[in-house]
Protein backbone atom coordinates (compact mmCIF):
# COMPACT_ATOMS: atom_id res chain seq x y z
CA UNK A 1 0.00 0.00 0.00
CA UNK A 2 1.20 3.41 -0.92
CA UNK A 3 2.14 5.94 2.01
CA UNK A 4 1.58 9.95 1.74
CA UNK A 5 4.92 10.33 0.98
CA UNK A 6 4.83 7.99 -1.62
CA UNK A 7 2.09 9.54 -3.77
CA UNK A 8 3.09 13.56 -3.16
CA UNK A 9 7.23 11.76 -4.67
CA UNK A 10 5.34 10.58 -7.79
CA UNK A 11 6.34 12.17 -11.40
CA UNK A 12 10.08 13.97 -9.77
CA UNK A 13 12.13 15.42 -11.93
CA UNK A 14 13.97 17.81 -9.93
CA UNK A 15 15.75 15.16 -7.21
CA UNK A 16 13.36 15.13 -4.41
CA UNK A 17 13.24 11.03 -4.67
CA UNK A 18 17.23 11.55 -4.41
CA UNK A 19 16.90 13.93 -1.84
CA UNK A 20 14.64 11.65 -0.16
CA UNK A 21 16.13 8.67 -0.06
CA UNK A 22 19.11 9.99 1.57
CA UNK A 23 17.73 11.78 4.36
CA UNK A 24 16.35 10.38 7.15
CA UNK A 25 14.13 12.96 8.80
CA UNK A 26 12.22 13.21 5.30
CA UNK A 27 10.58 10.13 6.32
CA UNK A 28 6.85 10.54 7.56
CA UNK A 29 7.64 14.42 7.56
CA UNK A 30 3.36 14.91 6.68
CA UNK A 31 2.52 12.94 9.78
CA UNK A 32 5.29 13.80 11.60
CA UNK A 33 3.81 17.70 10.92
CA UNK A 34 0.28 16.44 11.81
CA UNK A 35 1.09 14.87 14.81
CA UNK A 36 3.09 18.41 16.50
CA UNK A 37 0.57 20.22 15.25
CA UNK A 38 -1.94 17.97 17.57
CA UNK A 39 0.23 18.35 20.05
CA UNK A 40 0.44 22.29 19.98
CA UNK A 41 -2.20 25.00 21.47
CA UNK A 42 -4.86 26.38 19.34
CA UNK A 43 -4.01 29.65 17.67
CA UNK A 44 -2.44 31.85 14.68
CA UNK A 45 -0.62 29.65 11.83
CA UNK A 46 1.20 31.71 9.60
CA UNK A 47 1.17 30.07 6.28
CA UNK A 48 3.92 31.74 3.88
CA UNK A 49 4.02 31.22 0.19
CA UNK A 50 4.16 33.23 -3.43
CA UNK A 51 7.32 32.87 -5.33
CA UNK A 52 7.75 35.53 -7.98
CA UNK A 53 7.82 34.11 -11.88
CA UNK A 54 8.05 36.83 -14.46
CA UNK A 55 5.87 39.34 -12.99
CA UNK A 56 3.02 37.24 -11.45
CA UNK A 57 3.00 34.56 -8.85
CA UNK A 58 3.33 30.85 -10.21
CA UNK A 59 0.39 28.85 -9.32
CA UNK A 60 2.34 26.63 -6.78
CA UNK A 61 2.24 27.03 -3.48
CA UNK A 62 -1.09 29.24 -3.29
CA UNK A 63 -2.72 25.94 -4.02
CA UNK A 64 -1.45 24.05 -1.38
CA UNK A 65 -1.74 27.05 1.45
CA UNK A 66 -5.26 28.25 0.53
CA UNK A 67 -6.29 24.15 1.37
CA UNK A 68 -3.92 23.65 4.34
CA UNK A 69 -5.81 26.88 5.77
CA UNK A 70 -9.13 25.66 5.41
CA UNK A 71 -7.83 21.94 7.16
CA UNK A 72 -5.71 24.31 10.04
CA UNK A 73 -9.48 25.83 10.32
CA UNK A 74 -11.35 22.81 10.74
CA UNK A 75 -8.81 21.63 14.09
CA UNK A 76 -9.10 25.08 15.61
CA UNK A 77 -6.32 27.38 14.48
CA UNK A 78 -6.19 30.48 12.70
CA UNK A 79 -4.33 30.15 9.31
CA UNK A 80 -3.07 33.72 8.26
CA UNK A 81 -1.16 33.80 5.37
CA UNK A 82 2.11 35.98 4.83
CA UNK A 83 2.97 36.83 1.06
CA UNK A 84 3.67 39.99 -1.15
CA UNK A 85 1.82 41.86 -3.68
CA UNK A 86 2.31 39.37 -6.26
CA UNK A 87 -0.63 36.91 -5.09
CA UNK A 88 -3.19 40.02 -4.00
CA UNK A 89 -6.64 38.71 -3.48
CA UNK A 90 -5.65 35.01 -3.84
CA UNK A 91 -7.00 33.98 -0.49
CA UNK A 92 -10.16 35.01 -0.58
CA UNK A 93 -12.09 34.81 3.09
CA UNK A 94 -8.54 33.81 4.53
CA UNK A 95 -6.60 36.62 6.53
CA UNK A 96 -3.84 37.93 4.38
CA UNK A 97 -0.56 39.78 5.34
CA UNK A 98 1.54 41.60 2.45
CA UNK A 99 4.82 41.98 3.48
CA UNK A 100 6.33 45.09 1.03
CA UNK A 101 8.95 44.68 -1.13
CA UNK A 102 11.88 46.34 0.49
CA UNK A 103 14.42 45.68 2.87
CA UNK A 104 13.06 45.90 6.67
CA UNK A 105 14.73 45.82 10.16
CA UNK A 106 14.51 43.27 12.07
CA UNK A 107 12.17 45.21 14.64
CA UNK A 108 9.55 45.12 11.78
CA UNK A 109 9.50 41.65 11.63
CA UNK A 110 9.77 41.18 15.68
CA UNK A 111 6.51 43.50 15.83
CA UNK A 112 4.53 41.61 13.98
CA UNK A 113 5.46 38.02 16.06
CA UNK A 114 4.50 40.19 19.18
CA UNK A 115 1.10 41.51 17.27
CA UNK A 116 0.06 37.72 16.15
CA UNK A 117 1.50 35.42 18.75
CA UNK A 118 1.73 33.05 15.99
CA UNK A 119 2.37 29.08 17.48
CA UNK A 120 3.56 27.81 14.14
CA UNK A 121 5.13 28.61 11.08
CA UNK A 122 3.90 27.00 7.93
CA UNK A 123 6.28 27.61 4.52
CA UNK A 124 4.60 26.58 1.31
CA UNK A 125 6.58 26.75 -2.06
CA UNK A 126 8.14 30.54 -0.89
CA UNK A 127 11.67 31.32 -2.33
CA UNK A 128 14.63 32.14 0.35
CA UNK A 129 17.93 33.72 0.62
CA UNK A 130 20.87 31.35 -0.77
CA UNK A 131 24.45 31.18 0.79
CA UNK A 132 25.20 35.16 -0.39
CA UNK A 133 21.90 36.40 0.55
CA UNK A 134 20.23 36.55 -2.91
CA UNK A 135 16.88 35.08 -4.01
CA UNK A 136 17.29 32.42 -7.18
CA UNK A 137 15.12 30.76 -9.38
CA UNK A 138 15.39 27.45 -10.77
CA UNK A 139 17.18 29.19 -13.94
CA UNK A 140 19.63 30.43 -11.02
CA UNK A 141 18.50 34.21 -11.91
CA UNK A 142 18.20 36.96 -9.31
CA UNK A 143 14.69 37.37 -8.25
CA UNK A 144 16.09 39.41 -5.14
CA UNK A 145 14.29 42.62 -6.15
CA UNK A 146 11.01 41.26 -6.70
CA UNK A 147 10.98 39.22 -3.40
CA UNK A 148 9.55 40.47 -0.17
CA UNK A 149 12.29 39.05 2.91
CA UNK A 150 9.27 36.91 4.03
CA UNK A 151 12.16 34.44 5.20
CA UNK A 152 13.24 36.53 7.89
CA UNK A 153 9.78 36.54 9.52
CA UNK A 154 10.15 32.61 9.29
CA UNK A 155 13.69 32.50 10.90
CA UNK A 156 12.10 34.78 13.65
CA UNK A 157 9.33 32.66 14.32
CA UNK A 158 11.15 29.63 13.90
CA UNK A 159 13.10 30.45 17.09
CA UNK A 160 10.10 30.31 19.11
CA UNK A 161 7.41 27.99 17.28
CA UNK A 162 6.63 24.61 15.62
CA UNK A 163 8.14 25.16 12.10
CA UNK A 164 6.92 23.66 9.17
CA UNK A 165 8.21 23.93 5.52
CA UNK A 166 7.40 22.61 1.75
CA UNK A 167 9.95 22.58 -1.21
CA UNK A 168 10.53 20.77 -4.24
CA UNK A 169 13.73 21.86 -5.31
CA UNK A 170 15.74 23.26 -2.94
CA UNK A 171 15.67 27.33 -3.36
CA UNK A 172 12.76 27.42 -0.96
CA UNK A 173 12.13 28.03 2.76
CA UNK A 174 12.93 24.76 4.72
CA UNK A 175 15.19 23.35 2.02
CA UNK A 176 18.36 24.82 3.76
CA UNK A 177 18.01 21.74 6.06
CA UNK A 178 20.26 19.61 3.24
CA UNK A 179 22.41 22.21 1.69
CA UNK A 180 24.98 19.60 1.63
CA UNK A 181 22.70 17.81 -0.80
CA UNK A 182 22.24 20.92 -3.08
CA UNK A 183 26.10 21.80 -2.99
CA UNK A 184 27.03 18.61 -4.22
CA UNK A 185 24.85 18.99 -7.05
CA UNK A 186 26.37 21.80 -8.45
CA UNK A 187 23.83 24.92 -7.83
CA UNK A 188 24.21 28.38 -6.42
CA UNK A 189 20.35 28.69 -5.80
CA UNK A 190 19.60 26.62 -2.78
CA UNK A 191 18.15 27.77 -0.04
CA UNK A 192 20.07 28.38 3.44
CA UNK A 193 16.92 29.00 5.66
CA UNK A 194 16.03 25.76 7.55
CA UNK A 195 12.85 24.55 9.52
CA UNK A 196 11.85 21.96 12.09
CA UNK A 197 10.54 19.61 9.82
CA UNK A 198 11.07 19.52 5.41
CA UNK A 199 8.53 18.11 3.04
CA UNK A 200 10.02 16.83 0.04
CA UNK A 201 7.54 16.69 -2.94
CA UNK A 202 7.40 16.70 -6.83
CA UNK A 203 5.18 19.83 -6.29
CA UNK A 204 4.74 22.15 -3.46
CA UNK A 205 1.14 22.12 -3.52
CA UNK A 206 1.12 18.27 -3.07
CA UNK A 207 3.12 18.57 -0.23
CA UNK A 208 0.46 20.70 1.77
CA UNK A 209 -1.48 18.07 0.54
CA UNK A 210 0.15 15.23 2.24
CA UNK A 211 -0.24 17.54 5.62
CA UNK A 212 -4.02 17.78 4.96
CA UNK A 213 -4.20 13.79 4.73
CA UNK A 214 -2.12 13.38 7.76
CA UNK A 215 -4.48 15.86 9.49
CA UNK A 216 -7.57 13.59 8.35
CA UNK A 217 -5.74 10.52 9.91
CA UNK A 218 -4.27 12.31 13.33
CA UNK A 219 -6.92 14.06 14.16
CA UNK A 220 -9.76 11.65 12.35
CA UNK A 221 -11.75 14.20 10.20
CA UNK A 222 -12.68 14.64 6.20
CA UNK A 223 -10.67 17.90 5.13
CA UNK A 224 -9.36 16.30 1.50
CA UNK A 225 -10.37 19.28 -1.00
CA UNK A 226 -12.08 17.63 -3.63
CA UNK A 227 -10.51 18.10 -7.48
CA UNK A 228 -13.30 20.14 -8.04
CA UNK A 229 -12.79 22.80 -5.83
CA UNK A 230 -8.92 23.11 -6.89
CA UNK A 231 -9.45 22.86 -10.37
CA UNK A 232 -12.45 25.89 -9.54
CA UNK A 233 -9.52 27.09 -7.09
CA UNK A 234 -6.68 27.25 -9.40
CA UNK A 235 -9.28 28.70 -12.21
CA UNK A 236 -9.99 31.69 -9.87
CA UNK A 237 -5.90 32.78 -9.05
CA UNK A 238 -5.13 32.27 -12.66
CA UNK A 239 -7.55 34.91 -13.22
CA UNK A 240 -5.89 37.03 -10.76
CA UNK A 241 -2.57 36.78 -12.47
CA UNK A 242 -0.88 33.54 -11.13
CA UNK A 243 1.15 31.41 -13.89
CA UNK A 244 2.68 28.45 -14.19
CA UNK A 245 6.25 28.46 -12.81
CA UNK A 246 7.77 26.42 -15.41
CA UNK A 247 6.03 27.21 -18.79
CA UNK A 248 5.17 31.57 -17.69
CA UNK A 249 1.49 30.40 -19.29
CA UNK A 250 -1.66 32.00 -17.96
CA UNK A 251 -3.43 28.59 -17.83
CA UNK A 252 -4.71 26.17 -15.51
CA UNK A 253 -1.46 24.36 -14.40
CA UNK A 254 1.27 23.32 -12.54
CA UNK A 255 4.93 23.15 -12.81
CA UNK A 256 4.48 22.05 -16.45
CA UNK A 257 2.85 18.59 -15.66
CA UNK A 258 -0.29 17.85 -16.82
CA UNK A 259 -3.25 19.00 -14.88
CA UNK A 260 -4.97 15.80 -15.19
CA UNK A 261 -2.39 14.47 -12.85
CA UNK A 262 -3.76 16.93 -9.73
CA UNK A 263 -6.77 14.95 -9.59
CA UNK A 264 -5.02 11.33 -9.14
CA UNK A 265 -2.68 12.85 -6.17
CA UNK A 266 -6.06 14.25 -4.76
CA UNK A 267 -7.46 10.93 -5.04
CA UNK A 268 -5.14 8.41 -3.96
CA UNK A 269 -4.41 10.46 -0.19
CA UNK A 270 -8.10 10.45 -0.43
CA UNK A 271 -8.40 6.34 -0.55
CA UNK A 272 -5.38 6.32 2.18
Amino acid sequence: MKTIDDIILQYSNRGMKELYSKHQETKNAPIKSAKKLKEIKRGNIFIYTGFYVKGSAETDGPLGAYFLSISLKKIGFSPIIITDKYCKDFFKDIRTIYIPIKKHPISYYENILNLYDPVAHISIERCAKNIKNRYLNCNNEDISQYTANIDELFILGDKKSLSIAIGDGGNEIGMGNFQEFFKKRGTSSYSKVTSQITIVSSVSNWGAYGIIAAIEKIFKINCMPKFSEVDSYLEYIVSKGAIDGITHASQKSVDSKDWALEKQILDSLSSL
